[in-house]
């Protein structure tokens, strides 16, 4: 079992309130439900344990009790609202860097957010928008939804052979504290600017994905393919493809190619 906050707390270093929750559907939803409430400070929501976690494209997150870390930061804004990748991008390296100063545990990240461990996934982001007056707030909101594998075990079949965790069940580590605090401030300082120029460094350092040939997709199917070049400053993609010709997308999924462990 992993340890977990037993209160509830404000961080004395950013003054963002911290809940935890013994059990929710989607830590996201739970947010857009204290949006609708009247929130207009910054929080972050912690679960135990989700009963319908959401990831990217309509999927889910297995999120069973005390084996993981499911979390969702919110921020609010007068300003326009941060591009979605940007904010992605930023978030996969703010998790891998928690990560790694809890663990020592090099994770790496497949483009656009999701970070591996063993040639398995281990974590992933849905960041999603609450413009201002959607649920009449008086603010714009970025909801950044994060579930971590810990050291969660039994997977569902449709995943067992994709997912794996960063430590094992037996391992009665203290750590979760310590990465869900090294996310909260890591979001925190990153929303006072929203520069994406500080993290593209680490970001491309642990890529697993520049000089790999992949394929791109998005919600009507293939869209292109190639060997993936680089990153841009914004965090979007850049595939060479077989003519030579370079190409830039900022949204989609890749799939590795050749038979290669994604």
């Amino acid at each position: 079992m992993i340890d977990m906050y037993n209160k509830n707390y404000i961080d004395e270093k950013t003054q963002v309130y911290t809940e935890i929750l013994d059990e929710i559907d989607s830590t996201n939803e739970e947010a857009k439900r204290r949006i609708k409430e009247g929130a207009s400070k910054d929080f972050v929501l912690v679960a135990r344990k989700q009963t319908a976690g959401k990831g990217r494209k309509g999927r889910s997150f297995y999120s069973p009790k005390d084996t993981g870390i499911y979390l969702t930061f919110t921020h609010f804004t007068y300003e326009a609202a941060e591009d979605v990748l940007k904010v992605t991008v930023a978030t996969s390296v703010i998790a891998a860097k928690a990560i790694k100063d809890a663990l020592n545990i090099d994770c790496g990240i497949k483009w656009v957010n999701d970070l591996y461990y063993n040639g398995k996934k281990v974590s992933g982001t849905l960041c999603e928008y609450i413009f201002k007056g959607t649920y009449e707030n008086i603010r714009n909101a970025v909801i950044v939804g994060i579930g971590i594998n810990l050291s969660t075990e039994d997977f569902p079949e449709e995943i067992s052979g994709k997912a794996g965790a960063l430590i094992s069940a037996d391992n009665n580590s203290s750590c979760c504290d310590d990465i869900v605090i090294g996310i909260s401030n890591g979001l925190n300082l990153f929303f006072e600017n929203c520069d994406l120029n500080a993290y593209m460094p680490l970001y491309k350092k642990l890529s697993v994905v520049i000089g790999r040939e992949v394929e791109l997709s998005d919600a009507s199917g293939f869209v292109d393919k190639g060997t993936v070049e680089d990153f841009d400053e914004e965090g979007a993609i850049i595939i060479r493809k077989i003519s030579g010709e370079l190409k830039r997308y900022d949204s989609g999924e890749i799939s590795l190619m050749l038979n290669q462990n994604q």
